[in-house]
């Protein structure tokens, strides 16, 4: 099934595009309603190989490349050497869980590029992409750093409430 994410292309007045690669389903759809959150579009793919292949067909309309760093088949480094490689214009960050010291040896590989922690916070994706392109555009008015950084998490085990 098609990620609901990767439909319809950019309009141009939506700022720089951003495309988030994670292998991990509800990662990568956390990160890019954060990215939309933000005010920046996203658009998602479960591999790197689409990402390239999106890319290719669309030659300059992504500036942004957020990929993870432990996917199988092409991991989130050597995605963003091929990335950098096609358009060393298109600016790059990578995410990893911290916790696995086998992806954490990968991204020793990369400390040229900025590292956002999984799982992904509002407040340091939020400055890592004013980092790399700037504020989000102009009358997009991003939610509280506060209140967003809620986004994707659940509510402790009894504070729900049924209906």
């Amino acid at each position: 099934m098609p990620d609901s994410t990767n439909t319809g292309i950019t309009p141009p007045r939506a700022g720089p595009l951003v495309l988030v690669v994670d292998d991990d389903q509800p990662d990568r759809i956390a990160s890019a309603r954060m990215v939309r959150g933000l005010g920046y579009p996203a658009r998602s793919f479960r591999q790197g190989r689409d990402a390239l292949q999106f890319i290719a067909e669309h030659p300059q309309v992504a500036r942004v490349l957020i990929a993870d760093v432990g996917m199988p088949v092409m991991d989130g480094g050597e995605l963003a050497e091929r990335v950098l490689d096609a358009d060393p214009t298109m600016r790059v960050a990578l995410m990893a869980d911290p916790r696995d010291p086998d992806v954490m040896e990968l991204v020793g590989g990369y400390r040229d590029l900025p590292l956002l922690a999984k799982p992904v916070r509002f407040a340091e994706l939020y400055g890592t992409l004013t980092r790399l392109v700037g504020p989000p555009p102009h009358g997009a008015t991003p939610p509280s750093l506060v209140a967003a950084s809620q986004w994707g998490r659940r509510r402790p085990s009894g504070q729900h409430h049924s209906g």
